[in-house]
């Protein structure tokens, strides 16, 4: 069997990512595919077998446990063992937040090689992806399946890329509850780090720390609402997470170099 003759398409579609297809191969021994290049992101996972994996000039075993990643554009070659060809299954996506995506699981050109930890579950798992597309699907059933297969990718991610993804998540987190009076405690509970973490994780990667960060975010969101709306002061104040007129003033002269009503006037 080759991929082009197990495999399932979606042609509905979420812009941030959507599937392009998945299946399943037994690989006869040797069998090869490649060099090519892809113009969308490929995933192959091994459930049994081995094989080998090339890409930017160096050669990956790849055993059951294993999984490889393919980027668009990038040159790659994938062989069966000859002795133990692999049995695999692959899912290709495209979209915006793939870049992200690939991130939050530790995965890139730095690190296409990661391992997972249960066969029969990531069979399970694009099994029900495989069920989840065709031409009468549901793209939210499909999209929120193909997350299930993200959640089983990489296991514990290399520390760099944990270290990007809290600051990522932390930051989104912000961009989502600054109304909501969050506190620096709020985001680092949230996302299971103690705040000194948090702090240096922010100083690290942006600069500052996240209690500046926040104070920046909100600020700045303030002085769009002063000059693209005809909300009060009083209910931007409030709608961007302060409560204290005198200090939101302060805080936004300080930034600005006037307070929130000569702000607008200018």
């Amino acid at each position: 069997m080759t991929e082009m003759e197990v495999h399932n398409t979606a042609p509905a579609r979420i812009e941030g990512v959507y599937l392009h297809h998945c299946g399943f191969e037994h690989c006869a021994p040797g069998h090869s595919f490649g060099p090519a290049v892809r113009d969308h992101t490929l995933i192959h996972t091994v459930l049994s077998g081995k094989g080998r994996f090339y890409t930017g000039g160096r050669c990956y075993p790849v055993e059951a446990g294993q999984g490889f990643l393919i980027e668009p554009g990038i040159v790659t070659t994938y062989t069966a063992d000859t002795e133990e060809p692999w049995y695999y299954c692959w899912v290709g996506f495209s979209g915006s937040d793939v870049p992200a995506i690939l991130r939050q699981c530790g995965l890139g050109a730095d690190r296409p090689v990661f391992s997972f930890s249960s066969a029969e579950e990531m069979k399970r798992c694009v099994g029900r992806l495989q069920q989840s597309v065709g031409p009468d699907a549901n793209p939210f059933s499909t999209t929120a399946r193909l997350f299930d297969f993200f959640a089983l990718l990489g296991g514990t991610p290399a520390p760099a890329a944990r270290t990007r993804g809290i600051l990522e998540a932390a930051i989104d987190y912000m961009a989502k509850h600054y109304s909501y009076h969050v506190t620096v405690e709020d985001i680092a509970r949230q996302l299971g780090v103690d705040r000194s973490h948090l702090f240096r994780i922010f100083k690290k990667g942006v600069g500052c720390s996240p209690q500046a960060y926040l104070l920046d975010y909100k600020l700045g969101r303030a002085a769009q609402l002063l000059t693209r709306t005809n909300l009060t002061v009083t209910e931007i104040m409030y709608s961007c997470g302060f409560s204290d007129l005198p200090n939101f003033s302060k805080q936004f002269k300080k930034k600005f170099g006037a307070p929130p009503a000569q702000f607008r006037r200018k």
